[in-house]
């Protein structure tokens, strides 16, 4: 213990000791010690000492109440000055007035701070002239016809945009999302991808085309029904669009050039599971089942009108071989992503038709599951045909080619068939511009008459038939193959 001026008031072992001691008993007993110290007036500095003590000892002043008054009075005064600013935020946002007023005071900053990204995204486009009532009613229309919702995001992955339709598909309100990191509402495994797109590492184009798939929480069941979030299951979202940078000629107050901001903009379509679609299905299109390997297990008949085939010829076939040379590394990537997602859209490519020419095609696949063991058990497309056959006279595969014989047998056989019975030409008429007609001029042993001889001479009769013990001489005439040969296809033309 130290006086004002600084010195000690204690110089002996013995007050130091003593002062430890009943520093410790004054923290264990402090409403008591004041009663139990005794006064000690001998010494002047452990009177000073003991009145110290005492003086740590007595009871401090408490105005309790008033105090708890007043903490209440601040913190209801700065509650209510709070609510007023975060009532006045809420109402800045372009949200209807039903929507803000249930918000709490964390969405009301989500939504704040997102729509600030975006007004800074877009600073530098040109106003927009004011909307026709006609323009209005279609922007309506495109959230219905375009089968999907729209996509915004930063090149930090949060979501500064999303269309209100989204919980059509998703069964998340667009509230909900907004604001948040889209890694809080993606699967694990899709995460690198997503940053991959979002990533301008190796080089930027202003407008890069993105195309990806990514699997979202989605609270609809099949039923239609809406469950918790934490309960959710993935769906497959098929994202489309452009990662374009904006502000990139912003100057800031230092008169230094900031970086362009990024932002995704695109257009997300859930693919529907076989089990949902409607039926019956549009003229142009058809199902198709396949193994793993996608070979052909099933396939509906409607096949046979578009592109010509034989649904039974292509049981046990692989798809690779009825599609184009340039389009099968495509599609072996979709495949691979197929067996990564569940679900995956080819997007267009060409689809052989039976003899000749090609359709252009796209198709949905999906992942079939076995309910007991839940392992892959088949893949099930729907192929969506968008063109006619085109280059009809071109033969683009092996396959085409092998069909290319039979129209012409089944052309002979059809001419065959349409000519009448009685117009062959008969022996006599055939042989008439060869041979010249008899005349009477002629002697009579210009023809030999073979019956007329043999009624002449039956005796020779027996000259002709064979006697016992005449050798036999085969007659060892060529197989077809070796006669033939010359005329046949390489085998290179048929593989």
């Amino acid at each position: 213990v130290r006086s004002g001026c600084g010195q000690t008031l204690y110089d002996t072992p013995r007050e130091g000791l003593l002062c430890n001691v009943l520093g410790s008993v004054l923290r264990l007993h402090r409403q008591t010690l004041h009663q139990t110290l005794p006064v000690c007036r001998g010494n002047s500095r452990e009177h000073f000492l003991w009145e110290k003590m005492a003086s740590l000892c007595r009871p401090r002043r408490r105005n309790s109440e008033k105090r708890k008054e007043k903490s209440r009075d601040a913190a209801r005064v700065r509650r209510s000055k709070e609510t007023e600013i975060f009532y006045d935020l809420a109402h800045q946002l372009p949200l209807a007035h039903s929507k803000s007023a249930q918000l709490d005071k964390a969405s009301i900053m989500r939504l704040a701070i997102s729509y600030l990204k975006t007004r800074m995204i877009f600073s530098d486009t040109k106003a927009e002239k004011a909307e026709a009532p006609v323009d209005k009613q279609m922007n309506d229309q495109f959230l219905k016809a375009m089968e999907g919702f729209v996509l915004s995001l930063s090149d930090e992955g949060d979501i500064l945009y999303l269309s209100e339709n989204v919980c059509k598909y998703l069964g998340l309100t667009q509230l909900e999302l907004i604001g948040h990191s889209v890694f809080d509402f993606t699967h694990p495994c899709d995460h690198e991808e997503i940053r991959d797109v979002l990533c301008t590492k190796h080089g930027y184009n202003r407008n890069k085309a993105c195309s990806f798939f990514m699997r979202m929480k989605c609270t609809l069941t099949s039923r239609g029904r809406n469950v918790n979030l934490k309960s959710a299951t993935y769906k497959v979202i098929h994202c489309q669009g452009y990662l374009k940078s904006y502000n990139s000629n912003h100057v800031n107050s230092l008169g230094c050039k900031e970086p362009p901001l990024l932002c995704l903009v695109a257009i997300g379509e859930p693919i529907p599971h076989p089990a949902n679609i409607e039926f019956p299905l549009d003229c142009k299109t058809f199902l198709s089942r396949h193994s793993m390997d996608m070979k052909f297990t099933y396939i509906d008949e409607r096949i046979t009108l578009l592109l010509g085939h034989d649904p039974a010829n292509l049981l046990g076939k692989g798809v690779y071989d009825f599609c184009h040379a340039l389009d099968a590394e495509r599609l072996e990537r979709m495949h691979r992503c197929l067996y990564q997602k569940g679900q995956v859209t080819t997007g267009q490519y060409r689809l052989l038709a039976q003899r000749s020419g090609y359709a252009w095609v796209e198709t949905q696949a999906t992942i079939i599951y076995n309910n007991r063991t839940e392992k892959p058990q088949c893949i099930v497309c729907v192929n969506y045909v968008i063109s006619e056959v085109e280059e009809k006279d071109s033969v683009l595969s092996s396959e085409q080619a092998t069909q290319q014989k039979i129209p012409k047998l089944e052309k002979k056989e059809e001419e065959e068939d349409r000519k009448p019975t009685n117009s062959y030409p008969s022996f006599a008429q055939a042989t008439e511009s060869v041979f010249s007609k008899k005349t009477p001029d002629m002697e009579p042993s210009f023809f030999w008459d073979g019956e007329q001889a043999l009624r002449d001479s039956p005796e020779d009769l027996t000259r002709v038939a064979p006697a016992a013990g005449d050798v036999m001489i085969p007659l060892d005439f060529p197989s077809p193959d070796v006669l033939f040969n010359s005329s046949r296809l390489p085998d290179s033309f048929e593989k």
